[in-house]
């Protein structure tokens, strides 16, 4: 055989090994998940006047905890430029009792979830909302997750984990203990000048902030809701930080502040220009003056107060960063190691329902949300689990917008609408809704549950 056959041949073999390696890895292996109806696993509303608590950690972290938010070729952080860690506000009427926790982290995967509530037997909720802050330069290394650890938060580490988890829990529970008569009161509005949307579609802008206070006036807590990145301080940055939120959080006079992401997907901080303090300061207090220029409901000693829980099954993996010749492996790749399953949370207070949802919807889906769930709906992400982004079918089509940040591709919107609205529906429902029976969901600690 000439050297030049033998040679193309040798060629031949050596391409036709990937490329069946890639044709057997692309066989659908799996199927489909179906879509199925919303299903409500929890729905619980009490009467009577408000009680409550807040209360505020810090996380003991050890000396070079990975930093997380970017990916990095290196997660080592170097220091601390401002302490970061958990807020907690508990809220109790009748024998129904609810608590919302803020972690200045990147994200709340469900196994760190599962890992607060575990600290939780000894107090007993009714519902449950761990979100974060979603700063780029908070601490990492608490996602066991093959992908997410390179992408986002660093090397796992079961100890950091666990110390995330018990500074969450052990502000809950401090928040639980503080606990005495209160009342609520909400403000709306809008704060253009601080967020731009950073791929195509329009700026959300919103922002809503619930104000506990007691009976005398006193702060308790103040709790608010805005969609804008927090990178201010950039990919370069290596040190432990709760970036712009952490600025807002850390200011006296106004009880235990906590802070939750809107509907952030595509949603960036606009730079706040200034001749004194840094980026992520100035930003941070533009934002607090937005806060204390809205104006607030009169003070509500008895709001209503529900909180509900729906269901529904994830369609198949379908990463958006991965070329469309590789998606089918890559979604055979990630099958087992993505949820399957998605929740959704609607927490009532007053005429406000706080819809949070486990990923990074745009503001357009936000939007579309919205109106599913129904009047004074607001959309809080980056609560309870993490599904990745949420963009719109027609911007993955046209392969633009937050498309390569997405892993369940374009149906993952309309999979996780019909629980949006189901959750929202269920904590308006007259007279008080009762979980179904063996049903409790994840809307309840353990000791909850038992005491039903």
């Amino acid at each position: 055989m000439p050297p030049a056959r033998r040679l193309l041949l040798a060629a031949a073999f050596l391409l036709g090994i990937p490329a069946a390696i890639l044709a057997i890895a692309s066989l659908p292996w799996h199927g489909d998940r179906p879509a199925e109806a919303a299903r409500v696993t929890a729905a619980r509303r009490c009467q009577g006047p408000l009680s409550a608590g807040a209360a505020a950690t810090t996380f003991d972290l050890p000396p070079g905890v990975p930093i997380g938010g970017f990916a990095r070729l290196r997660y080592r952080s170097e220091g601390v430029r401002d302490p970061v860690g958990a807020r907690a506000l508990v809220l109790s009427v009748g024998d129904c009792r609810y608590a919302l926790a803020s972690a200045e982290i990147l994200l709340v995967p469900e196994s760190l979830e599962v890992a607060v509530r575990a600290r939780l037997g000894d107090v007993p909720l009714d519902g449950l909302l761990v979100g974060a802050t979603h700063t780029h330069s908070g601490p990492g290394g608490y996602w066991d997750h093959v992908f997410g650890e390179h992408i986002a938060t660093g090397p796992f580490d079961p100890a950091l984990r666990d110390r995330i988890a018990g500074g969450i829990a052990q502000a809950i529970r401090a928040a639980a203990a503080a606990s005495g008569p209160a009342r609520l009161s909400v403000g709306e509005g809008r704060a253009e000048t601080l967020a731009y949307n950073r791929t195509e579609g329009p700026v959300e802008a919103r922002l809503t902030v619930v104000r506990i206070d007691r009976p005398d006036g006193a702060p308790v807590s103040e709790l608010a809701i805005f969609a804008a990145h927090p990178t201010t301080l950039g990919r370069a940055n290596l040190l432990i930080s709760g970036d712009w939120p952490g600025r807002y959080l850390a200011a006296t006079g106004h009880g235990v502040r906590l802070f939750f992401q809107g509907a952030l997907g595509d949603q960036a901080a606009t730079p706040v220009n200034g001749p004194e303090g840094t980026p992520t300061d100035r930003y941070g207090d533009a934002f607090a003056r937005a806060v204390d220029g809205l104006a607030y409901s009169a003070p509500d000693p008895a709001p209503a107060v529900a909180f509900a829980t729906a269901d529904v099954p994830l369609p198949a993996p379908d990463p958006g960063a991965v070329p469309p010749l590789l998606r089918r492996a890559a979604s055979n790749a990630s099958w087992e190691t993505m949820p399957a399953r998605a929740e959704v949370e609607a927490l009532r207070l007053g005429g406000l329902v706080l819809v949070a949802v486990p990923g990074e919807p745009v503001s357009e889906i936000g939007e579309g949300w919205r109106r599913a769930a129904g009047p004074g709906a607001q959309i809080v992400s980056l609560v309870n689990g993490y599904v990745g982004y949420v963009e719109t079918p027609r911007m993955i089509a046209a392969d633009r917008g937050e498309t390569p940040r997405t892993y369940y591709g374009p149906s993952l919107a309309a999979r996780l609408e019909p629980a949006v609205a189901a959750a929202a529906a269920a904590v308006r429902a007259e007279p008080p809704a009762h979980p179904p029976d063996g049903a409790a969901g994840r809307g309840r600690t353990p000791a909850a549950a038992g005491r039903r």
